[in-house]
């Protein structure tokens, strides 16, 4: 990948995301603050996208690893752009309401599905083994520094303007992701990507084979099969945060939104030194090992948040902990778990692969939400982020056993 294509791709991840924060803060507060959302309707709202995900990855993942990478990235972004679009209109209408917000959440989760297998798959295609934790890391950072930018601002805005201003600024982010993206060239195609005329049986017959190889691909491989286990771990772990963490800080506890804004704007500091940490340091030892301790720090910092127990500066300094400590830990983790992904998949599975995985944590945290809704009715949201903290410690131990080293490496690029 040259330097200038890669400068593209990092700034398109970073105007994009700047959107998507806004709306990840956004969309909560509207369902909660302004429809009234209970914890029942939450749980909607957080299984929308991983119900997407958990019914489309595996498919997406093989026509990923078929059609043009660089036209899917565009596609998807465009398509976000016209679904978060249709939020802002709703509401100066007056006619927003829980159930379209769960339909354009699940839409936006499968098109950033495709986007996301897209571009892991563009960037192990475009980049030497040796460099991939470096651009891995480089986007996280990227996506960190917009972290902190984003929900610094969002918090006011949405405090001050309302949420027409953040939806709309969400919408023309994608659009402006997917000008840049149209400037940088697709990599080398592979004979899996060329598909000969078939006949709609044969058509599908064939996706079914190569969504099959796919799993084959993750199962068989030590490394990818420890990868799948331990995403599925941290996913079912983050659904209890999900559906959780924003009742209780905003409700329960009681801070002002933009207040939030400000101490979730310090989760970029955090996720942009794990970013930093991981670029310059996790080669040196061993990617696996790296992750293991990510995790470990990771668990450390989400038990911050329920020790918080009021809207005072103790309970800012706990939520500050969170963001900060939680976030570098979580930051490492995703960078060392996509660039063993991207190291151990064949090249001509790498979406697919990217998608076994994906499907796993997606199912995992479709049935945390659906779990965790109903225990927090019964026993409260600060309850659930304690049983979430001691979830992550699990999968921490999980990585621990199941990430050593093999007989044989398994290298496949």
């Amino acid at each position: 990948m040259s330097s200038a294509a890669f400068r593209r791709v990092l700034a398109a991840e970073v105007v994009s995301t700047f959107g998507s924060l806004m709306s990840r803060l956004a969309i909560p507060w509207l369902a909660v603050l302004v429809l009234k959302a209970g914890p029942t309707a939450m749980a909607w709202l957080a299984m929308a996208d991983v119900a997407a995900g958990a019914l489309a990855a595996l498919l997406l993942g093989a026509l990923v690893d078929r059609w043009p990478k660089r036209r899917t990235m565009v596609a998807a972004d465009l398509l976000r752009a016209a679904m978060l679009s249709t939020v802002p209109v709703m509401a100066a209408l007056d006619q927003l309401t829980i159930g379209w917000l769960v339909i354009v959440v699940a839409v936006n989760g499968a098109l950033t599905v495709a986007f996301e297998l897209a571009q892991s798959a563009w960037i192990a295609r475009s980049t030497v083994q040796e460099h991939l934790t470096q651009r891995n890391s480089a986007l996280a950072a990227g996506g960190a520094v917009t972290e902190a930018a984003s929900f610094g601002i969002t918090g006011w805005l949405f405090q001050w303007l309302g949420a027409i201003v953040v939806m709309v600024t969400d919408a023309l982010t994608y659009i402006a992701s997917a000008l840049l993206l149209t400037k940088i060239s697709e990599p080398p195609r592979l004979t899996d990507e060329t598909s000969a005329p078939m006949t709609l049986r044969s058509r599908a017959a064939a996706l079914a084979a190569e969504v099959g190889a796919g799993l084959h691909a993750t199962a068989a491989n030590p490394v990818l099969r420890g990868l799948a286990i331990v995403a599925t771990l941290t996913a079912f772990a983050m659904s209890f945060a999900a559906t959780t963490y924003m009742i209780y800080v905003a409700r329960d506890v009681g801070f002002p939104t933009g207040v939030l804004g400000i101490l979730f704007a310090l989760g970029g500091i955090g996720s942009l030194a794990g970013s930093w940490l991981t670029a310059r340091y996790a080669d040196r030892t061993d990617v696996r090992l790296w992750l293991v301790g990510s995790l470990m720090l990771w668990a450390v910092g989400s038990v911050a948040t329920p020790l918080a127990t009021a809207a005072t500066l103790a309970g800012m300094a706990f939520i500050a902990m969170q963001q900060i400590v939680g976030d570098a830990g979580g930051m490492s983790y995703y960078i060392a778990d996509r660039t063993l992904r991207q190291t151990y998949a064949a090249p001509e599975l790498l979406a697919r692969v990217d998608a076994s995985v994906r499907t796993l944590g997606y199912s995992a945290t479709l049935i945390g939400a659906l779990v965790s809704g109903v225990l927090a009715e019964r026993f409260g949201a600060r309850a659930l982020l304690f049983a979430s903290s001691t979830l992550l410690c699990i999968a921490a131990l999980a990585a621990a056993l199941l990430l050593r080293r093999p007989e044989h490496s398994g290298l496949t690029r």
